[in-house]
């Protein structure tokens, strides 16, 4: 019987699909899962999704839940860690300090400021968990899924002998994506990838020897592909390859889009502040699981994810080999990035272990676009383990987006304001000290102190509540209705509720009707959005289904005829009639923000009717629609 220990089991929805999916396999219905995490409220909540999912495969685990990381790790054979050190309070001092200087990030948590200082900040608590795991379970294998993934693992390679790998899902996910727009099953589709985390690039798509490459260049100019993911299209258009991390994530890893300034940021729709958005979900998120996990209602049996994890665990226990891409030191693999650079290749694991295959030289192009931030992943662990604040700096300075936004100064001086707020482990803050080592590269010369995270947690909220003033609250939502063909959705796609809506003519629902989707009836539901962002959100409202639409109708009364500017934000595409007539489309696979659309309406005077169709792919979904009040 494996044991299995999850480190930030507090990470409640991800500990739960990582427990499915370990569980799945008839070999480890009797797992034993220890799940620990300093959060006592999350830790407890998680261990009780686990209990559920465990019910609803049929298996028998043991699981206990621990505050106690030794207690946890004590015999185990293979740790998971998903640790995010500081939580949402220290990512808003990564998004606000910078933002005074100009610096704006849509995820911030793979590379520069915001990546360079949440690996820092994990830094103290990843190489104490290693120097742990060397005294009570030396022969585990340590899966680690936080970010800033190459920095992590440069924490772990460095600082220990532990046997690890890091584990990430943007290439098998993103491979499913870009099969879906050519219309292949990517069972049946060979492909290499390699690279580093994020930033790794589809190096061959074949069917039967034939390069798909062509197809998906074809499909880029189709508008309701290239909307889905401008960002990279617009880098494979450049670069001649598709990389694997999203397009939120990859408008801030270069220079080419949010330095450019707001008409760049709108016309490649680049998410600016998408990550603290994200976090809020997941405070509404861990409320909705925390009552689900107190009730008797029983989980259903999940389909098994595509994380690795539970595949490399299976393959090492029973020798049944399998392919997986991993983050471990390069060391050859690919033949012009640095031995010791954190490269992300296909992976043999078998019973000998986690084994990279040999890549050899990639595109010089691509190597370019990698180099900056290979250089930044040196500089960290540099900074940690030797406590040099002058690579703190100079991480900062190589980072593409830092650099063609701030000169050297502002650079130097925003990395002190940064340490400053943070603060050093040895003083009750987060940070290695980074003042052991004295050198002749000066700092700013300006004292700051540490930030109060409640003040800026507030400055955040007032903002989203002022942003979502013009949110419509109140709707009536229906669905989901799901497509006939798996994989496919598009805004299209029509029901029997667009059929009524069209014949109506005059923008009205039946409210009481009900329609059959499937096997099952549907009928409309009241609805309301968040007071923080305007969100309806339908993942809570209709359930996680994919490759479906939905519904919304709304009522907003205006005194005078007037005419004004419709916005609204959508996960994924959003089509929208005001009285009857069809507004806006934008057909788009992309994560909710405020604002993300805007087009003109005239509002008439009395009842005005809007009328909302939703597509969702995969994960979540949503709406908001904003109208603003009259000025008079």
């Amino acid at each position: 019987m494996i044991k299995v220990a999850m480190v930030g089991a507090g990470s409640v929805v991800f500990s739960r699909n990582l427990t499915g999916d370990i569980l799945s396999f008839p070999e480890f219905k009797d797992a034993s899962f220890s799940y620990m995490d300093v959060d006592v409220d999350r830790l407890k909540v998680g261990a009780a999704l686990c209990k559920k999912i465990g019910t609803a495969v049929g298996a028998t685990p043991t699981i206990e839940a621990t505050t106690d990381r030794r207690k946890a790790l004590d015999g185990a054979d293979f740790v998971i860690n998903m640790v995010q050190i500081g939580g949402f309070d220290s990512t808003l001092v990564d998004f606000e300090i910078p933002r005074k200087y100009g610096l704006n990030f849509t995820i911030a948590d793979t590379t520069g400021p915001g990546g360079l200082f949440r690996a820092l900040r994990t830094y103290p608590m990843l190489k104490g968990l290693c120097q742990d795991m060397m005294a009570v379970c030396p022969r585990a294998t340590l899966l680690n899924y936080s970010n800033p993934m190459s920095m992590n693992m440069q924490t772990i390679t460095r600082t220990s002998c532990i046997s690890a790998v890091g584990l990430c899902h943007s290439v098998q996910g993103t491979f499913d994506q870009l099969m879906r727009y050519i219309g292949e099953d990517p069972k049946k589709i060979a492909f290499q990838c390699a690279g580093i985390n994020h930033m790794a690039f589809y190096l061959k798509i074949e069917k039967d020897g034939v390069n798909l490459y062509p197809r998906l260049f074809e499909a880029m100019d189709k508008p309701e592909v290239y909307n889905t993911n401008k960002v990279r299209f617009e880098l494979m258009r450049r670069l001649g390859h598709f990389v694997t991390e999203s397009s939120e994530h990859n408008a801030e890893y270069s220079p080419y889009f949010i330095p450019h300034g707001p008409d760049a940021i709108a016309q490649f729709a680049v998410p600016i502040d998408e990550y603290l958005r994200r976090c809020d979900g997941i405070v509404d998120e861990f409320a909705r699981m925390k009552s689900f996990a107190a009730s008797d209602e029983p989980s259903k049996a999940p389909n098994r994810s595509h994380e690795y994890g539970s595949t490399i665990i299976h393959s090492l226990v029973t020798g049944t080999p399998s392919v997986v891409y991993g983050n471990m030191p390069n060391n050859g693999a690919i033949t012009n990035l640095p031995r010791n650079a954190i490269a992300e290749v296909p992976t043999l694991v078998d019973r000998a272990g986690l084994q990279f295959t040999t890549v050899g030289e990639l595109p010089p192009q691509l190597v370019a676009y990698m180099n900056p931030h290979v250089t930044q992943h040196e500089l960290f662990i540099r900074a940690a383990m030797e406590g040099r604040r002058d690579h703190v700096y100079q991480a900062a300075m190589f980072d593409p987006l830092t650099a063609a936004t701030l000169p050297l100064d502002k650079i130097v001086e925003m990395c002190d304001e940064l340490i400053a707020a943070h603060g050093f482990e040895k003083d009750g803050g987060f940070l290695p000290n980074l003042d052991a080592k004295k050198t002749l590269v000066p700092t700013s010369g300006k004292s700051f102190g540490k930030v109060n995270p409640r003040d800026l947690r507030k400055s955040w909220d007032d903002a989203q509540l002022k942003a979502g003033e013009d949110y419509l609250p109140d709707w009536q939502i229906i669905g989901p209705f799901k497509s006939s063909k798996t994989g496919v959705i598009s805004l299209d796609f029509k029901t029997p509720v667009e059929d009524e809506f069209l014949k109506r003519g005059d923008g009205s629902i039946d409210a009481g009707a009900s329609y059959k989707a499937g096997d099952t009836s549907l009928k409309w539901k009241k609805a309301t959005a968040s007071t923080k962002n305007g969100l309806v959100n339908c993942t809570n409202e209709l359930g996680r289904e994919e490759w479906c639409v939905a519904y919304g109708y709304a009522e907003i009364e205006s005194i005078h005829a007037r005419e004004t500017v419709l916005r609204c934000g959508s996960d994924d595409g959003i089509k929208i009639w005001l009285n009857g007539k069809l507004v806006h489309t934008h057909e788009v696979m992309r994560a909710y923000a405020t604002n993300s659309d805007q087009a003109p309406i005239i509002l008439k005077s009395g009842v005005n009717r809007i009328f909302v169709k939703l597509t969702n792919c995969a994960g979540d979904w949503g709406f908001g629609v904003a109208v603003p009040k009259a000025n008079w």
